[in-house]
Formats: C-alpha cells, sequence, structure tokens
C-alpha cells in the first residue's frame, strides 16, 4: 500500500542570513536514538556526531502531533485522548434498541463503516460505551486528510496557519519499501516548510519489533532516505530538521485489563473506562467504585496509577474530571490487550492491505509499543537541525518548544499562545 497525502504549497522568499528560506522537516515517529549506531545507520550517526541536536522531553501520551504544531500542551489545544460526555446517559429508543444487539456484532458493524469512512485502526467501541464519549485524538479531527493541520486546533494556531496557505504543506507516507519514490517531490527549495511525516518506521515497529532481522533492514532503508533527502536539501539551498518524538519498546507482556475490573464487584454505571495500549482512563461516578478500583490499581504489577491531581508534574493541568479522573500506565515492555482499539475484522483488514502489518494475522497484539511515562527511554526523542550555523541553547527540549524553533528558524514571528522557546539560535547571535 502507498499513500501520498499532499497540502497546499506555493513558493517563498527570504533574505535574512539570520534565518533559512526553505525548510524540510523529516518527522520520523519512532526513530529511537537507542537503534542508531555506525554500522546500520552511518548517516544518522554522522548527523547526531556533526550537527546541533537536542533530546526531546515527551508527555505521557502517544499523540503528540497536535502538541508539535501549537506548541501548546494538551491541557489547552483540547486533544488529550478521550472525554467524558456529560449526557451520555439520555438515550433514543433506536440506541436502546441497538444496545440491546451483541457486542461483537456492533463493533464488527464499526469496523466496515471505517473501512467505508476512514481509517480502519480507529477505536471500536459497543455503542452503549462508545456515546459515553468525545475521542479526541489527532487522527479522529482530521480523519487523516493532511489539510487539517493548515487549520487551527480548537482555536490554536498551528505552525502552519501562522505561515498561511500556499507557503507550506505536510506530506504524509505509510510504505517502508517506496521511500525513495518521496525524494522526488519533497525539497525543491520552493517553499517555506514542508513537514514530511514517514509514519512507515512506527508502523513497523508496532509489529516486528520482535524480528531483528527486519528491523536493520527497516533502520537501513531509512538511514538512505535520510541521506538521500539530506543530498537533496543541499542541492536546491533547503534547510534540513529532522525529528522523532518518540523510540519503541519491544513488548514482552500483556495486561488484561478488563478482566482485571470485571472481577471486581463493581456496577457497570458506576464508573467508566476507555483502554488504550499503555494508557487507561477511568472516570468514577461512586465513591465504592474508586475505592475499589483504585485500591485494585494499585496492586496491579505491570502498572502506574497517576491521579487526574498529579498530571500537573507534566505541565497538564486539567480543571475538572472532564479527561479523567485518573490514569494507569503499562510498565514499559507491557500493553493492554483487548483494549478499545482492536477488533479481530479490522485486524485482519489491516493485515491483509498493509505487508507491514501482516504479522497481525497470527497474533493481534502490539510487538512494540510506546506512549509510557515519560522517564522511560522509549519516550525519549529528538531534533536535529543540519545547519551549522545554528547552535543549541539547551540539551533538552519540550515538545512545545518544536513549533517556535521552526518558525525562528524560519525568521517569523511566534504567536503569543505559544507557550515553548526556540532551542536553535544563529551562532552569529550567540
Amino acid at each position: 500500500m502507498y499513500k501520498l497525502r499532499v497540502a497546499s504549497h506555493a513558493k517563498h522568499n527570504g533574505t535574512s542570513p539570520a534565518r533559512l528560506d526553505h525548510l524540510v522537516v523529516l518527522y520520523i515517529p519512532a526513530l529511537d536514538l537507542r537503534r542508531i549506531d555506525p554500522k546500520t545507520c552511518p548517516h544518522l550517526s554522522g548527523l547526531l556526531a556533526s550537527y546541533p541536536w537536542v533530546r526531546m522531553i515527551t508527555l505521557p501520551m502517544a499523540d503528540h502531533v497536535p502538541t508539535l504544531l501549537t506548541g501548546t500542551y494538551p491541557s489547552e489545544h483540547g486533544l488529550w485522548g478521550p472525554k467524558l460526555r456529560t449526557s451520555h446517559r439520555i438515550r433514543t429508543a433506536t440506541q436502546r434498541l441497538i444496545d440491546c444487539l451483541p457486542d461483537p456484532v456492533t463493533t464488527t458493524v464499526q469496523c466496515a463503516l471505517h473501512m467505508l469512512r476512514g481509517p480502519v485502526d480507529l477505536a471500536t467501541i459497543a455503542p452503549r460505551r462508545r456515546r459515553r464519549f468525545e475521542i479526541l485524538r489527532f487522527k479522529y479531527v482530521t480523519q487523516m486528510r493532511t489539510e487539517g493541520v493548515m487549520l487551527p486546533i480548537n482555536g490554536k494556531p498551528s505552525i502552519f496557519t501562522v505561515l498561511g496557505p500556499g507557503h507550506c504543506r505536510y506530506v504524509f507516507h505509510d510504505d517502508h519499501r517506496r521511500l525513495r519514490q518521496l525524494i522526488d517531490v519533497i525539497a525543491e527549495g520552493n517553499q517555506a516548510l514542508e513537514m514530511v511525516e514517514p509514519h512507515s518506521l512506527d508502523r513497523l515497529a508496532h509489529w516486528n519489533l520482535d524480528n531483528p532481522e527486519r528491523m536493520a533492514d527497516a533502520y537501513r532503508r531509512m538511514d538512505n532516505f535520510v541521506a538521500a533527502v539530506h543530498a537533496k536539501c543541499t542541492r536546491t539551498g533547503t534547510g534540513l530538521l529532522l525529528l522523532s518524538d518518540h523510540g519503541m519498546e519491544p513488548v514482552i507482556g500483556y495486561v488484561d485489563l478488563f478482566g482485571e475490573l470485571g472481577a471486581l464487584d463493581v456496577p457497570p454505571d458506576d464508573y467508566d473506562l476507555f483502554v488504550e495500549n499503555t494508557r487507561s482512563t477511568f472516570w468514577f461516578h461512586s465513591d465504592a467504585a474508586r475505592s475499589k478500583i483504585m485500591s485494585r490499581l494499585t496492586t496491579l504489577e505491570h502498572g502506574t496509577l497517576v491521579h487526574r491531581e498529579e498530571m500537573k508534574k507534566f505541565s497538564l493541568h486539567f480543571p475538572d474530571n472532564a479527561y479523567g479522573d485518573a490514569y494507569f500506565y503499562a510498565s514499559p515492555g507491557y500493553t493492554f490487550y483487548p483494549n478499545d482499539f482492536h477488533r479481530p475484522l479490522a485486524s485482519w483488514t489491516l493485515a491483509l492491505k498493509d505487508w507491514q502489518q501482516r504479522p497481525r494475522l497470527r497474533d493481534p497484539r502490539h510487538k512494540g509499543d510506546h506512549g509510557y511515562l515519560p522517564e522511560h527511554p522509549s519516550e525519549c526523542g529528538f531534533m536535529l537541525l543540519a545547519d551549522h550555523h545554528f547552535a543549541t541553547t539547551s540539551t533538552a527540549a519540550s515538545l512545545v518548544d518544536f513549533a517556535p524553533s521552526v518558525l525562528a528558524i524560519l525568521g517569523r514571528e511566534t504567536p503569543d499562545c505559544m507557550i515553548g522557546n526556540s532551542v536553535f539560535v544563529n551562532r552569529e547571535g550567540v
């Protein structure tokens, strides 16, 4: 499967020597610093040894794109994940009838609708649970239409809205065997900003991290791709910024959170639960449910319980419990299965359509994962600017520093709502 999605573009010229006129951002999720070595990745190793770069301090979530683009935290831009609806207990006659159907029937129908309307790998939940949640993830908001990144995200301008239509574009690519086809259509030096996301490494790692030969080949291919893009950027006078927002941890075990909670004597209407691969969100509607469930979570071996108030240490300030009362994070190397994103029909469809996900046919559980608590090595990313005229202001950066850094490199003003800072400065100003 080969997909190339491109948003609008046009030419932009600049003259200031303290900035770059054109910039390509290679955003490569799951490019793990621990796997970059001179033998497998000679070009990437050379870039890290030669150019200014910083480690990226991430957030306890899997979806970092809105934070990267807006320079604001999820508690400001709102795309944190599931949000509980206040009117979920009100049901129409049709909804009451649908709720009488078995869960496998309703979730299979949802999978079929996903195949027709959008990405197949969306959450598939029984309707009586699904209508309780507003699922605020980037691919839900944009439905993978890259034109969506040009719009403000919940009122917060992105780097693309700052630059304006016609001066930038976003390119999404998801086939690792056809990376070289991207080289002909990017880095022409005719735009202010191109953000190019070869998402295939992330997809491969999720399903093939237990296959050392395949992953070594994947990193070699990505290294060759980066080398070719770097060479073209040099020819066309385009700057190159390399970004990875996380690595990938090999999965060694699975936690059946639904099964653990099902063994408790807690009425289902006394709490709500949304289970992702590495994070589960809880809402409690009675003191008894809160006490029983949180007591059980604190004793589970492969996870960490985090209260809503404790999220402030990650700069996440939620004023109420709309986004959850508490969160349970899997320990690195573990995932929650079953969860709200995997059903047999979706898994088989994706495995048959995409060679990178073929292992799903024999086992629908991830072989590699991320989205753990930020202190773990798998959650460490990095940002590198391949230009000797710039230096870094620190050795580490937050996700909210990405957008101000890009705008500063291009010599553009940073909106007041972007709370981060540029970590790259022209050496003339150091």
